[in-house]
């Protein structure tokens, strides 16, 4: 399932792609590397865990995806146009396919021009309604908060997610009105402008409304909130623990867009109870791999959803599948006694 926690499950991929070995060294020099860091805008750990995933979708989804920074001022259409041709993005693809992130920081006085540049082969699948989504509604928000590698990753999950929807023959259809006609156009990255709110950052409602609500009935409160964009962490729909943490995190228009589209995708779930705890679970869980659990916790006599556990129990997949992190201990095992899963935690 799509979730505005799916960026942090990415990491788990990083372990056993390419057998540990450095993309980098996979792909050589700066002129054929997935990650050319010029503007030295990542960290050395940054930097490999983006050419890492990378490197995933192009082993599992044959698209060739490049990023490119540059601390120089410079035209970002010219550059991205020549510097395509150059680093020859796309040869790795065996059909062609591929795209080149350009982050050029010397542009807006210092606060950075982004282009995404998309090969002929792939024009079908990211339109300019796409690209001009995922630019201004993903990317920009994480660039905002200085967050550069966290909002590349975060882009890419989207990038993936469009891959596979395109095979089943959906058409990508923005949520709201896109900013830029032309394709590949540029938009200021605003790196470093400061997090800015949601334009739906609402208040919190009343704490008695939700007494006597089930676990199901709040998490069709959360959807609410995610079709609303209310980012707001206070939420008192969350465990005490999970809105300190959601506190901490960017939460982008086009994620909490994501995640409603996909919760209904999923349709209802099944609720078990043991306790104060509770799990809405989608299967059968070999045709609903993408749906991942939700968790609960009663707190003050009002059922709450935890992310924070689910952060730490669920992992993801580079196509979005769930499973669980077999070394982490939660109470919510109990919901699950039905099911049986692998050696790598994939449910069955």
């Amino acid at each position: 399932m799509k979730t505005t926690m799916h960026f942090f499950y990415l990491f788990a991929v990083f372990l056993w792609v390419l057998n540990g070995t450095s993309a980098q060294a996979f792909f050589g020099g700066c002129k054929n590397s997935l990650v050319c860091d010029e503007a030295e805008l990542f960290e050395k750990g940054q930097q490999d865990w983006i050419g890492t995933y990378h490197a995933t979708l192009l082993k599992e989804d044959d698209i060739d995806y490049r990023v490119l920074t540059t601390s120089k001022t410079v035209d970002i259409n010219v550059l991205a146009h020549e510097k395509f041709k150059e680093m020859k993005v796309g040869q790795r693809s065996k059909s062609g396919r591929g795209l080149l992130l350009v982050i050029a920081i010397g542009n807006f006085a210092g606060g950075g021009e982004v282009r995404l540049e998309v090969s002929a082969g792939l024009e079908g699948v990211y339109t300019d309604a796409f690209i001009s989504y995922i630019q201004h509604r993903q990317m920009v928000p994480f660039f905002r908060a200085g967050r550069v590698a966290d909002g590349i990753l975060a882009t890419t999950e989207m990038i993936v997610t469009r891959a596979i929807e395109a095979k089943e023959g959906q058409e990508f259809s923005p949520p709201m009105e896109s900013f830029s006609t032309g394709a590949g156009a540029a938009n200021p990255a605003q790196i470093g402008a400061g997090m800015q709110r949601l334009p739906k950052d609402f208040p919190a409602p009343a704490l008695g409304s939700l007494e006597a609500a089930s676990p199901q009935q709040i998490l069709d409160i959360y959807l609410g909130t995610l079709e609303d964009r209310n980012a707001n962490p206070d939420l008192p729909i969350f465990t005490k623990a999970t809105r300190e943490w959601k506190k901490t995190w960017v939460v982008t228009p086009a994620q909490m867009d994501n995640e409603a589209k996909s919760l209904h995708r999923c349709g209802q779930g099944v609720t078990k109870i043991k306790g104060k705890y509770a799990v809405i679970r989608f299967g059968p869980p070999e045709s609903k791999r993408e749906c991942n659990p939700f968790f609960f916790e009663e707190e003050d006599g009002v059922w709450r959803l935890n992310f924070l556990m689910l952060m730490k129990a669920v992992r993801f997949n580079h196509r979005n599948e769930w499973h669980f992190d077999l070394s982490t201990k939660h109470p919510y095992g109990f919901a699950f006694t039905d099911w049986h899963f692998d050696q790598y935690g994939f449910p069955h």
